[in-house]
Formats: C-alpha cells, sequence, structure tokens
C-alpha cells in the first residue's frame, strides 16, 4: 500500500472521528440548551426518547426507569408502539429479567442482532419484526436508574459504537436530569402540602369553613382548565386559591365564630382579612430563591409571585365596584380574583355557618345567577354553573 493511500485513509478515519465528535457536542449542546430546563417527571422520559430516537433515525424506541422502591421497572415513555404491545411490558423488565435485566446489571451497553426469532429472555418476543436492538443503561452515582432501549435503524443498518456511545452520552446527561425532576416533583408536593396545612390550620380556627379553602381551591381549579389557563397560571390560581383566607389567621375567634349580626368595627376587621394575607405572602417576593427552594417553578419569577397575591387581595372585590378593599370594577378585577370569588361564595353558601344553615345546591345556584353582572363576573357564573349541572348529571 503506498503512502499516499495510507493517508487517504488516515485523512478518512480521522474525518469520520470528527464527524462523530461534533455529533456528540452537537447533541450536549442541544440537550443542555432543550432540555435542562425540563423538571415535569412525566414528560422528560418522553423527550429523552423522542431526542434518542431522531438522533439516531430508528424506527422505536422506549425508556424504562426504576420506580422508587426499585422493585420494578417500567415503561415512561415510548414511540413507534401501539398500546398494545405497550400493555405486554407490564412486569416484562424486572431487573434480573431480558435484555434491559443484563444492561442493568453489567451497567454497559448492550447491541443485539436478533436473527432467530425464538430466543428466549429477548424483547424480540415481545416487539415482533425488530432485528436489531439498543439497550442503554442510564447511570446516577454509579446506581443505574433506567435503560433506553431502541429497535432497527430506518437505514436497515446494525448500530455501530459511534451509535452506542452517542446514545451512552444522552443517557449519561439525562439521568442526572430524570433525578432532578423526580426531587423537584417531591419539593412541589412537599411545598403544596404545607400550604394546604396552612390552610386547614386557620380553617380550624372556625369549625364551621373546615375545609373551605381546599373546596374553593378544587372549584376554582376546575372552572382555570375549563377557561384553558396554561399550566403555569393554573399554579397560581391553586395557590392563590388555598391561600385566599390566610389572612384570616389575624382576625379573632370570637369574631369569625359570632352566631350573630357583626358590628361595624367587627366587620371591619373582617374586611381586612385579604390585606392581611397580603403582608403574610409578600416577603416571598423579596426573599430570593425562596419558591425555587421548594420546586416551584411556575411561580419563582417576582411576577408570579405577584400575581398570587393579587389573587388574593382582590378575591372580595365585586363587578359592580361595591367589593373590597379597593372598590375595582368589571374586568378591572384581575381574572385570578374573579374567578376565585365564584368559587369562595358558592362553597360559602353550601356550608353551614355559625349564623345560618347550608343552603341547597338549588338555591346556591340561583343566588349565583341573581348576582351575575353585580357581584360576580357574569361568564364566570355561567360557567360554573355549567360544570355544577353537568356534575350532577354524572352523579345522577
Amino acid at each position: 500500500m503506498d503512502e499516499i493511500t495510507k493517508l487517504n485513509q488516515h485523512l478518512e478515519s480521522m474525518t469520520k472521528e470528527i464527524s462523530y465528535a461534533y455529533e456528540e457536542l452537537s447533541l450536549i449542546y442541544d440537550v443542555s440548551i432543550r432540555m435542562g430546563s425540563v423538571l415535569d417527571a412525566d414528560r422528560l422520559p418522553i423527550e429523552v426518547i423522542n431526542k434518542a430516537i431522531n438522533i439516531l433515525d430508528v424506527r422505536c424506541g422506549f425508556l424504562l426507569l426504576f420506580d422508587e422502591q426499585r422493585s420494578e421497572i417500567v415503561v415512561k415513555g415510548a414511540r413507534g408502539f401501539s398500546l398494545e404491545i405497550l400493555d405486554k411490558f407490564k412486569g416484562e423488565y424486572l431487573p434480573n429479567n431480558g435484555l434491559a435485566g443484563e444492561c442493568v446489571r453489567k451497567k454497559q451497553p448492550i447491541v443485539r442482532q436478533i436473527k432467530e426469532k425464538n430466543e428466549k429472555n429477548d424483547i424480540a418476543e415481545t416487539i415482533l419484526g425488530i432485528e436489531n436492538i439498543m439497550c442503554i443503561p442510564m447511570i446516577y452515582k454509579d446506581e443505574p436508574i433506567g435503560v433506553i432501549v431502541l429497535g432497527d435503524k430506518v437505514s436497515g443498518e446494525p448500530f455501530y459504537t459511534p451509535d452506542t456511545k452517542l446514545v451512552f452520552a444522552l443517557a449519561t446527561m439525562t439521568s442526572t436530569m430524570v433525578q432532578n425532576a423526580r426531587l423537584y416533583s417531591q419539593l412541589q408536593n412537599m411545598f403544596l402540602s404545607a400550604i394546604s396545612s396552612l390552610s386547614s390550620a386557620i380553617d380550624e380556627k372556625d369549625s364551621y369553613t373546615l375545609g373551605h379553602s381546599n373546596r374553593v381551591t378544587t372549584y376554582a381549579v376546575e372552572l382555570g382548565k375549563r377557561m384553558n389557563l396554561s399550566e403555569e397560571k393554573l399554579g397560581i390560581l391553586q395557590l392563590a386559591a388555598i391561600l385566599h383566607d390566610v389572612g384570616k389567621i389575624g382576625v379573632p375567634e370570637e369574631i369569625l365564630k359570632k352566631p350573630g349580626k357583626l358590628t361595624n368595627e367587627e366587620w371591619a376587621d373582617i374586611k381586612q382579612h385579604p390585606d392581611k394575607g397580603v403582608h403574610i405572602v409578600e416577603p416571598m417576593v423579596e426573599t430570593k430563591g425562596t419558591m425555587a427552594a421548594f420546586g416551584i417553578n411556575l411561580v419563582n419569577p417576582k411576577e408570579h409571585i405577584k400575581d398570587i397575591i393579587v389573587g388574593i387581595k382582590y378575591h372580595h372585590e365585586r363587578f359592580d365596584g361595591h367589593g373590597y378593599p379597593a372598590g375595582l370594577t368589571n374586568t378591572n378585577i384581575p381574572l385570578i380574583s374573579r374567578i376565585i370569588a365564584v368559587a369562595d361564595a358558592y362553597d360559602a353558601m353550601t356550608s353551614k355557618r355559625s349564623y345560618r344553615d347550608a343552603l341547597s345546591e338549588e338555591m346556591a345556584i340561583e343566588e349565583l345567577k341573581k348576582n351575575a353582572g353585580q357581584q360576580h363576573d357574569p361568564e364566570i357564573v355561567e360557567l360554573f354553573i355549567k360544570i355544577r349541572q353537568e356534575e350532577q348529571k354524572e352523579q345522577d
């Protein structure tokens, strides 16, 4: 072989290596930019498997993750399969079973070309038609947390070493992201539980309103969903609703539980609870990273925390301008406050209070209709009534 031929082969080899290195660097950059901020534990596996399928141009694939107890490994994201085939995966990949189990035990990629369709302990038994299979372990702190499984390139070629390296780089990067997403979900649940406990503690001050904040939150979020609010806005609405009466912690119990008519002074005290609520929640705006520390990305920016405060402050405004504390009118009242106001009024009417019995569903609905356009946003009232009627039909 002459010197020129050797140089050409060497140049071709170097070109391939540079091409593979470029692909890997491009992947790392793309993943860090596009997926680095994904903290949804359900969405992230789907994003990962889509990325793996796209970069190798394969026909199908799925991602398996261990559950929290590491007792089983289950499908969390898949593409290219029917629901019937996915159902067959359930219980198929325990840590000691099949190629995925072998991949987990060895903590190494496994590439196999299936020639005999009757090979045992193989995913080819379940996924008919696949001839080339790649299993890549997802490792976090030297412990496997899942497996990326890919089947058949569209080109018909087998999987090569550069393919394995590329997907292994993806698996390595996203393993940390998956763990962060799980931690985020846990912290978010802890935060919401803490907020719910605070809300319940406030409701406990008055046995007649026990559970009120949780019910108002349920009604308000359902309204928000029907109004097609974004996930971000729904998160803000949820927190504003559950905290809407937090200011009542500063109202004396004897006033909250008084069976008779309130005096002017007592009523003035009650009317201060929205502003008192604002004073309680307001420090979140100035405390850098408070919400992020609890895993709440929906309200991490200051403006989102301010939206929660606005929802709390104005939930007793009236559509006709005769509410409090600012006397806002019509759509000048923030949407979140208008939603909470309807949910709050309905639950107040259908709950027994120290000074009256609970109204029936029919009476409460009629009262909402009567006050639409005066106390409440008529469009929100109409939608709320529609939701209640649909729920009643389902119960009947």
